[in-house]
């Protein structure tokens, strides 16, 4: 089955992911990130739900080992976001790509400037936080060169 997800523009992933965020949708918001930044959408809500219960903490502390941990941790999370009744205001700002599998969506959230890294995975864009790095041509000479040194040298 076909994932709406897969057909959607970054610009219409965001209020889409709040949407789903604050609806305790969590099966939808990790169907639009990348794995890491989905976990990492989940901390925020974790540790704080690990401070006032013992059982939840060591859900979370094993969380990416075991999918039962994995399903209470959100569902616990789920509730929480629920609970807080939010529907943020999302305007679009401006739409950045950087190449042709990587993009920054600038948007306001409650009249706050923020934004989102995208990346295409499996011709899907998905949320990714670590698609905003922008990688210096340095780095590829470095990389070239690290790569020349380590071949053989044929004379």
């Amino acid at each position: 089955m076909q994932n709406i997800h897969n057909f959607l523009q970054p610009e219409e992933i965001v209020g889409k992911y709040y949407h789903a965020l604050y609806s305790g949708d969590l099966q939808s918001v990790k169907k639009m990130m990348t794995e890491e930044s989905y976990y990492m959408t989940l901390e925020p809500f974790g540790l704080k739900l690990s401070f006032n219960d013992p059982v939840f903490k060591t859900q979370w502390d094993k969380l990416k080992e075991s999918k039962d941990a994995l399903d209470e941790v959100e569902k616990k999370i789920s509730i929480e976001l629920l609970s807080r009744n939010l529907s943020p205001q999302i305007e679009i700002k401006q739409i950045e790509p950087n190449g042709f599998v990587r993009t920054t969506v600038h948007y306001s959230k409650d009249g706050k400037n923020k934004r989102l890294y995208f990346s295409k995975e499996d011709g899907s864009w998905r949320i990714n936080y670590f698609a905003g790095r922008l990688v210096s041509q340095s780095y590829f000479a470095l990389i070239k060169n690290w790569i020349i040194s380590i071949l053989p040298t044929f004379k």
